[in-house]
């Protein structure tokens, strides 16, 4: 029996890293594993919650927990860079899965030294690395030189929720509300203010731009929709995940304008939905969207509202392009994702260091 330890720390936390870890960790937890011993590490309060075969480590505790322990770990699966601890020995096989290098286009600076010098120690370190695109792989041998250390690509999952409860968000005046409805951190790289502009050719419909709007760039989107939303803007904070199905269903598209995405979840939930998805060009999106999109070229107003317009008249949500596109989005699920590291894990385990 080998023992893997596999890293959720960030499960609770309401971004990528969190949504990846609610998604795998159940799957996990019930996937037959005679040859494998699971160990999580899990914020405090959901210790216990996967189940009692599962030998737990809180995250404010994590040395504390690891001694009473007192089990060697075979396999150490960080599940993101940002992990705070890694352990085990020299026998220990180290395994890390990198999201993205957002911070070269972010960070300035001493910050974005210390990041690259950071994810630099922390890939040396590691025996095996994985990735979340082929984007994100090439902006790794971009700029790290791994010598002949592996790095594959395993793509996130997306969870099916289209048949979970919709709730219609208080902020929507009535179900024949004609609205575009876009979602993400509120920070400049997701480019949301390039919609705003672009409102003015589409008098009859709203926009929504939904999600957690705590960043110092909040304050200028709000500015800007102020001087130009025309009252049909609305950035409405975080919402529940009732009222974002209940958003993808019934909006009249997907607007994701982003300049920085490792790989881009919102787009294939909106497809889920069948809702129509709008994209920009940029990072893994063109990888993950396909053929399912339509793509932003020029970022003027008018040049947006063409290529938005164009696409809204004709798309059937019941027609057969919305099918494609639902399942092309179908074969991004967790099932397959759970299975790729279930199998990298005894392949790791068989071959040793």
């Amino acid at each position: 029996m080998k023992h893997v330890l596999v890293d959720f720390s960030h499960l609770a936390d309401m971004n990528g890293f969190g949504e990846i870890a609610r998604n795998y960790a159940p799957l996990l937890a019930k996937a037959p594993l005679d040859d494998i011993h699971l160990i999580f590490i899990v914020p405090d309060a959901l210790v216990g919650s996967y189940g009692s075969h599962i030998d737990y480590i809180r995250r404010s505790k994590k040395r504390e927990d690891l001694r009473k322990l007192g089990k060697h770990i075979d396999l150490w699966h960080a599940t993101d860079q940002q992990y705070h601890l890694r352990g085990g020995d020299k026998r220990t096989i180290q395994l890390l899965t990198v999201h993205d290098l957002n911070f070269l286009r972010e960070k300035t600076g001493l910050h974005r030294w210390r990041h690259i010098v950071q994810l630099n120690w922390r890939m040396r370190k590691s025996d095996y690395l994985t990735c979340i695109s082929q984007y994100v792989k090439d902006d790794i041998l971009q700029h790290y030189h791994l010598g002949d250390k592996p790095l594959d690509v395993i793509y996130n999952g997306i969870a099916s929720h289209e048949d979970e409860p919709k709730v219609r968000p208080a902020f929507i005046g009535d179900d024949n509300e004609q609205f575009f409805f876009t979602i993400g951190q509120i920070r400049e790289k997701k480019n949301f203010q390039t919609l705003v502009p672009m409102m003015h050719y589409f008098p009859d419909k709203k926009l929504y731009i939904c999600g957690d709007d705590h960043f110092a760039f909040a304050q200028e989107l709000r500015k800007l929709i102020d001087e130009q939303g025309e009252g049909r803007v609305v950035m409405t904070g975080k919402i529940k995940d009732e009222e974002k199905r209940w958003l993808y269903a019934h909006a009249q598209a997907f607007l994701f304008p982003s300049r920085l995405e490792g790989f881009g979840i919102p787009v294939l939930e909106a497809m889920r939905y069948r809702c129509k998805v709008f994209s920009s060009r940029y990072s893994s999106l063109p990888e993950v969207c396909s053929k399912y999109a339509s793509y932003f070229d020029d970022y003027t107003p008018e040049a947006m509202a063409k290529v938005v317009r164009k696409e809204v008249e004709v798309w059937d949500k019941q027609g057969s392009l919305a099918t494609a596109a639902l399942q092309y989005s179908k074969g991004f699920n967790y099932e397959s994702y759970t299975e790729a590291y279930i199998r990298l894990y005894r392949k790791l385990l068989t071959e040793g260091k």
